[in-house]
Order: structure tokens, then sequence, then C-alpha cells
């Protein structure tokens, strides 16, 4: 797993200096007018359908909230989204690239469950139901026989009269 430095140092130094040497080639095959639409051109593309996807994912989220399973996924769709948009606004063919990766839903929804894991996603579903209510899955200790936290405290018993104390 490369370290957080790097990958900022990616981000912040390498791309930007990537764009730019693929914007100055395309320029020079495509001319500058015509790099200037596509640029442009996938900026508005970017915000507009970002913004109609934007509703599906609610609309997603709300219905995955009705079944009674946490938004963990549609929330982070909507992340993508956001992402995609931004990707798309900001002038560059690779963050462009990027950006039209993310608005594809199928493509959105896989890059969703790889940054989530499948292990996350399995244990945000109930497990089971009991009286019409979902019973959620919950940390288990390691411990064999322990079947849930110990709470420690003091309790007073209120349908005993106290004891007289002589």
């Amino acid at each position: 797993m490369p370290s957080l430095a790097i990958v900022f140092l990616l981000l912040f130094v390498a791309l930007p200096l990537l764009e730019i040497a693929l914007l100055i080639k395309v320029g020079s095959i495509i001319g500058v007018w015509a790099t200037l639409a596509i640029i442009v051109g996938t900026a508005v593309l970017g915000f507009t359908v970002a913004r109609e996807q934007g509703f599906g994912v609610a609309r997603r989220m709300v219905e995955t909230m009705r079944s009674g399973t946490p938004p963990v996924e549609p929330m982070l769709e909507g992340m993508l989204l956001v992402f995609a948009g931004a990707c798309l606004i900001a002038p560059g063919l690779i963050t462009d690239f990027i950006g039209l990766i993310l608005l594809i839903p199928p493509l959105r929804r896989l890059a969703a469950r790889t940054i989530l894991g499948r292990n996350i996603i399995e244990q945000l579903r109930p497990q089971a139901t009991t009286r019409g209510k979902r019973v959620w899955p919950t940390r288990r200790s390691p411990a064999k026989g322990n079947a849930g936290p110990t709470i420690e405290g003091d309790y007073e018993r209120i349908d005993e009269p106290p004891p007289d104390h002589k």
C-alpha cells in the first residue's frame, strides 16, 4: 500500500504535469480551439449529467433506507458523483476520462463496492428478523460464551420497600 505522502505527491505534482503535457500534445494534433471545446464541453456535460444522476442516487438512498438497510453504498455513489463532476470541471483530459468513467452507473457501483469492500456491505445487511424488526449484526467478543457487552452499574429495586436500618 503506497504511503499517503506518495499519493499526494502524485495527485498534486505528477497529475497536473501529465495533464499539461497531454493538453499540449492533443492541442498540437487537433488544434487549440478544438482542445478548448473538448475541455469546456466535458465540464458542461459533467455538471449536467452529475446533477441528473444525483437525483437518481438520492432516490436509491431513500429506497434503501425504506428497505431497512443503511444507505452506505448509495451515499458513496453520491460522493463519487461529486468527485466525477469535479474531475470533469477540472481542466484536463485525464481527469475528464476519470470523471466520464465514474458517470457510468455500473462502473460507479463497481468503484463504490471496491472502495467499501464486500465485507463491509455484508456486515451492514440485516441478518434475521424478529417480530417484524430487523436484527443487525453486532460485534462479538472473541471470548467464547460471551453473549454481549457487560454493563456495570448500581441498581435499586423499586418494587420492594427499602430495608430499615436500625
